[in-house]
């Protein structure tokens, strides 16, 4: 059995771990698994090197050649698993020119690790490596493995191009196998201002395909402008904005607590801030792509436009296509339904939300608060494929994910190592 004291000394092994997640976060940051094409074999090489010293067993998933997946699993005895899942690749640098570190050296300044994939999300990637270290040592107490649920840690490929060979693959196989995922692809938590992810939005694309006449530009009254209607019928879908959700009584403190999250946002203008203020309570909509023309001396005769439009979770996606579908069915363009999926959310008193929350503060001394993702992580594939309840948190910082510079903090590595090392603790306790 375990008590205070066990989980006391947990937090203070991952202190001692301080200098070891840092120098892991920056192994991990010089493999360039960026997507595409997103090779992670050299990378999941590393980690799995890792845990064959700490005497972790590991097991290699590969759907394709260097498209490398790795589970380690620490036995537990309470006849439960935990899983943690994270991913190893990431973005494109972008430019070097706008990057005042080396995206891909891991340099550590004033307390922060620079590089490509530090947010995310391979900090929080180190952070498992370290919190798995912690489990494995005392877990070799018969006393506290006997207590304890098994706990597998996974290291995927291909979160940020869809998991077609990372997370989405493994679930469709069936290799998830436990009663709560803890998905570290998570932002925006402080040692004393945490935040846990308990769902995320659902979406719905939407492609709009406009037709017309050509006819020479110095005439177009003779043609039938295509972009012309094109950009009438866009103004139409753009009103769904305003279409106010429906949403289930447990989702609105969630609403609530999600859209304080976005209104800590530093230096929002007065606009941003009324935007954000309908973030959760309405559906947005983004005009992304944008196509036609063939020619500047040519009336265009195709034009089409893809928006994101993004839905709260505990409103039918379908609700709003119906909606989109009214305000535009006299606009003489074609609509087309790129893609739908919906959300998820985890109740606030389920013991997945329950457990996480008392981890966080168990772990930090602080109260956390809940907050659903406006995009998606690999989350949504262990949930709708796996049916196991996932609830997030990450060593993330909040707004420089994919952006030049991006980096985490030292304090944030920790923070998320001493979380996931105590989450089995109070998972078991929880029953």
């Amino acid at each position: 059995m375990f008590g205070r004291e066990e989980i006391d000394e947990v937090k203070s092994m991952v202190e001692d771990e301080r200098s070891e997640v840092v120098e892991l976060t920056s192994k991990l940051v010089r493999f360039e698994t960026v997507v595409p094409p997103g090779e992670t074999g050299e990378c999941v090489q590393f980690v799995k090197s890792y845990f064959d010293d700490l005497g972790v067993e590991t097991t290699i998933y590969e759907r394709k050649p260097k498209k490398a997946n790795l589970r380690a699993k620490i036995e537990g005895g309470a006849g439960e698993t935990v899983i943690w899942l994270g991913h190893l690749d990431v973005v494109p640098a972008g430019s070097l020119e706008n990057w005042s570190h080396d995206p891909f050296k891991g340099e550590v300044v004033d307390g922060r690790v620079y590089g490509r994939g530090t947010t995310d999300m391979k900090g929080s990637c180190a952070s498992a490596m370290v919190a798995a270290k912690v489990l494995a040592s005392i877990m070799e107490r018969t006393e506290v493995k006997e207590s304890l649920p098994t706990v597998e840690f996974w290291f995927t490929c291909d979160e940020e191009i869809g998991a077609v060979d990372g997370t989405r693959w493994l679930a469709g196989e069936g290799l998830f196998k436990g009663e709560v995922c803890v998905i570290g692809d998570s932002f925006g938590s402080l040692p004393t201002d945490p935040w846990v992810d308990v769902g995320c939005k659902g979406y719905i694309r939407v492609l709009l395909r406009a037709r017309g006449k050509t006819a020479h530009g110095g005439v177009p009254f003779l043609g039938e402008n295509a972009i012309e209607r094109l950009l009438e019928a866009v103004k139409h879908v753009k009103e769904v904005g305003n279409y106010p959700l429906d949403l289930p009584e447990d989702v609105e403190p969630i609403a609530e607590s999600s859209t304080e999250f976005l209104l800590r946002f530093p230096g929002l203008t007065e606009a941003q801030r009324e935007a954000a203020k309908k973030v959760f309570w309405y559906p947005t909509v983004s005009l992304n792509i944008i196509r036609g023309g063939v020619k500047v001396n040519v009336v265009p005769d195709e034009a089409e436009a893809v928006f994101d439009i993004r839905i709260t979770p505990g409103h039918p996606v379908w609700k709003v296509e119906q909606v989109i579908r009214g305000l535009v069915k006299d606009s003489g363009v074609e609509v087309e339904v790129a893609g739908t999926r919906e959300g998820f959310y985890e109740r606030l008193d389920s013991r997945a939300v329950r457990s996480m929350m008392d981890a966080v503060e168990t772990a930090l001394g602080a109260k956390p608060h809940p907050k659903i993702l406006t995009g998606t992580t690999d989350g949504v594939h262990v949930e709708r494929i796996s049916k196991i309840p996932c609830v997030g948190f990450g060593a993330g910082v909040r707004g420089v994910a994919h952006a030049p510079d991006e980096y985490v903090t030292v304090e944030n590595l920790v923070m998320a190592a001493k979380v996931y090392a105590v989450f089995p603790f109070i998972w078991a306790r929880n029953t």
